[in-house]
């Protein structure tokens, strides 16, 4: 359940720091609208692309925000064995050229970003 907290903060923390002024150039913020997030996943091995999108939809429903769009995309992992960069699944964590489990990037995992329009 980790991945909920993870995307809840991830989006609060880009809907409270993304001021609608400085990413469109005009307008006040009270007259801009988030159309859409995007979230990168940055640790793929332990937050999955679809679980992703599916905690995000959850964080913008509590906002109301079920109309915004979300974009989800997902950092390729290194293989240190076979030095391939792979797309990896969640459910399986191995390099696709040579089977080595692939590693555990840690650190920060996710990453939000709002993209603005005119209400």
């Amino acid at each position: 359940m980790h991945e909920a907290g993870l995307l809840a903060a991830a989006i609060a923390n880009a809907l409270a720091t993304a001021e609608p002024d400085e990413a469109t150039g005009s307008g006040s913020a009270g007259a801009r609208r988030p159309v859409a997030v995007v979230i990168r996943v940055h640790d793929p091995i332990h937050i999955g692309v679809e679980s992703a999108r599916m905690h995000a939809e959850l964080a913008l429903r509590t906002r109301g925000l079920d109309d915004v769009g979300i974009e989800v995309t997902a950092d390729p992992v290194v293989c240190p064995m076979c030095d391939v960069a792979n797309d990896v699944q969640a459910d399986h964590p191995y390099c696709e050229a040579c089977g080595w489990p692939l590693p555990d990037k840690g650190g920060h995992q996710v990453e939000a970003t709002v993209r603005w329009v005119p209400a």
